[in-house]
């Protein structure tokens, strides 16, 4: 205890003597550590900066809206549009649509979207073309898609609008030529919705498919003029049927359905639009479906948008996998699904090249 009385004040002076030289050295240790402080947080900032702008580049798009000409409830053009839709807002994008959206409406309906801030929006048909390419001159920080080919003219299309000209006719040959072959009356049918180049195509390689599988096959075909009334498309296949028409394909959506139900009720083969329709009918009635892949061209865009390659018109078809046909029914002989792959794979591989014909 006495040697610690004694140590005591030789360690008071040593404590005082280290406190000043910490004192003397201390002001400059703490500037250097401060000024390292200020540029880690200078730089961190930055980098912040960095990243937003990064972010904000590659995100062109948050919101997405489309216009359909039918229901979502269609169970084929237009809720496959939707289910898209659908796709894309689980992935974090704002959506919206608008359903059966005629001629007097669409150039407004574009407008407002517009206005309400939407950054990519969808005209999910070629008739949506003449109004979107006069509301996209307007709105040149807006994306535009359509759904089906330009407009016709030589006018210079607006650099913020994408066409796909899908090659739906493609298979809609595949489906006359089976509807050819699988006929035992001679005489096949066609049921469209609209007097648009998508419908006309799609009707005109139809009756060119069948005549290449037969050439005496007898092709009715009628273009009701809607999409949205199921109880037109069951009259339209009803008076088909009473001229003896015995395989039947309609692209109508929701007119479709109607025709389905007449086929159904007289024991009628048919072939189905945009998805396999074959649950529909009876087993075995719906020979097969010509599939339209709609979610796989809405959200194929997002990308094309974000590498900066938004604009022009692109074709896909059977070979890209955009156009397709549904498995066959059990009603179909191996010898005519063989037949009718053959030709299927002669598109795909370009041994037999289509020239969409337009006219009514």
């Amino acid at each position: 205890m006495r040697d610690l009385k004694k140590a005591l004040p030789v360690l008071m002076a040593a404590s005082v003597m280290m406190a000043a030289l910490t004192a003397c050295g201390g002001s400059e240790a703490e500037t250097e550590a401060a000024a390292a402080e200020t540029k880690a947080e200078a730089e961190a900032s930055e980098g912040a900066e960095e990243t937003a702008e990064e972010t904000e580049a590659s995100s062109a798009v948050d919101s997405i809206a489309i216009l359909l000409p039918g229901y979502i409830t269609d169970q084929s053009w237009n809720q496959g549009a939707y289910e898209g839709l659908l796709t894309l807002e689980e992935q974090g994008y704002e959506i919206a649509y608008t359903e059966d959206v005629q001629s007097a409406d669409m150039e407004s309906t574009f407008r407002t979207y517009c206005e309400d801030g939407y950054d990519f929006i969808i005209g999910h048909g070629v008739q949506y073309g003449d109004a979107c390419v006069r509301v996209a001159q307007d709105y040149p920080d807006r994306y535009f898609f359509i759904t089906g080919n330009p407009p016709a003219g030589d006018e210079e299309l607006p650099g913020n609008i994408a066409f796909y000209d899908y090659k739906e006719y493609e298979g809609a040959y595949v489906c006359g030529y089976l509807a050819a072959l699988m006929s035992e009356s001679g005489v096949i049918g066609y049921i469209g919705g609209g007097d648009n180049t998508t419908q006309c195509s799609d009707k005109n390689a139809y009756v060119e498919g069948a005549l290449a599988a037969n050439p005496d096959i007898d092709v009715r075909t009628v273009i009701t003029g809607t999409f949205n009334d199921s109880s037109i498309g069951k009259e339209t296949a009803l008076a088909m049927i009473e001229q003896g028409v015995d395989v039947i394909l309609q692209t109508c959506d929701e007119t479709g359905l109607g025709a389905f139900e007449a086929c159904n009720e007289q024991g009628v083969y048919c072939i189905g639009y945009t998805s396999d329709q074959a649950s529909f009918v009876d087993d075995g009635l719906c020979l097969t479906s010509l599939l339209v892949s709609v979610p796989t061209m809405i959200t194929s865009q997002i990308d094309i948008i974000d590498a900066g390659e938004f604009g022009g018109l692109e074709n896909p078809g059977l070979a890209e996998g955009v156009i397709g046909i549904a498995p066959y029914s059990s009603a179909v002989p191996e010898d005519v699904i063989e037949q009718v792959e053959a030709v299927k794979q002669s598109l795909i591989d370009g041994s037999l090249v289509l020239t969409p014909d337009y006219t009514n």
